[in-house]
């Protein structure tokens, strides 16, 4: 039993290693349903989520309000998938909202910039210098959000249990090291683990609708 966050840049591969693994492991894989999920129990457009979370403010800009409820938002519905366990999340910033949930795996897909460019090029149509472009804004805009919301960069190896750069390993070699480490009991979940997460889920639902933590699992 465990929790993966397979975090990535734009065009990293992650979604792959993440689909594969969960296979092999038979866990829930989750990315985009956590946006849905939230939209549709806060009744939120899920275009104000995406972009509350993929738009990094500008410089001194601050958090509007609304932009840090729609943050909290997307964490509680990534909480209550992760307090119900068994789950790989390959979404933006999974390694940030379950910080604090110590048998979560915490892995960082690194691709070479290169390959990126011609996997882009070659699936958009586009010129080089244009995906070229795209890929080092969109990394850009990531690194610039989880700076300003955490204070922390999205490159920096130490908020990660494992980096994995794939040119010389494959997705499937990934996964292999992936397994391999959901091994140690660290990453293991335990019933005193398992607290935690239910005492983040209790915290994050003063910050939330009443009616929509209804349906969690502690309200069944």
């Amino acid at each position: 039993m465990a929790v993966i966050t397979i975090s990535r840049g734009s065009y990293h591969r992650g979604r792959e290693v993440a689909e594969e693994l969960a296979a092999k492991l038979g866990y829930e894989c989750v990315s985009r349903e956590i946006l849905l999920e939230a939209s549709q129990e806060f009744n939120i457009p899920e275009i104000k989520l995406v972009r509350a979370i993929e738009d990094a403010p500008k410089i001194l800009q601050r958090f509007t309000r609304e932009r840090e409820k729609y943050v909290s938002y997307i964490r509680a519905a990534l909480l209550l998938r992760a307090q119900k366990d068994n789950m790989v999340y390959h979404g933006l910033f999974g390694n940030f909202f379950l910080q604090d949930v110590p048998h979560v795996l915490k892995v960082r897909i690194v691709g070479d910039l290169e390959a990126r460019i011609a996997e882009e090029v070659e699936r958009a149509g586009i010129s080089e210098a244009k995906a070229r472009e795209i890929i080092t804004r969109d990394d850009e805009e990531r690194r610039k959000w989880a700076l300003h919301l955490y204070g922390a960069d999205t490159w920096d190896a130490t908020f990660y249990d494992l980096v994995i750069h794939l040119k010389s390993i494959s997705v499937n070699d990934a996964v292999g090291l992936i397994l391999h480490a959901l091994e140690f009991a660290s990453f293991q979940t335990t019933p005193e683990s398992q607290q935690v997460v239910d005492q983040l889920v209790e915290a994050m639902r003063l910050e939330v609708s009443p009616g929509w933590w209804a349906g969690s699992p502690q309200q069944q």
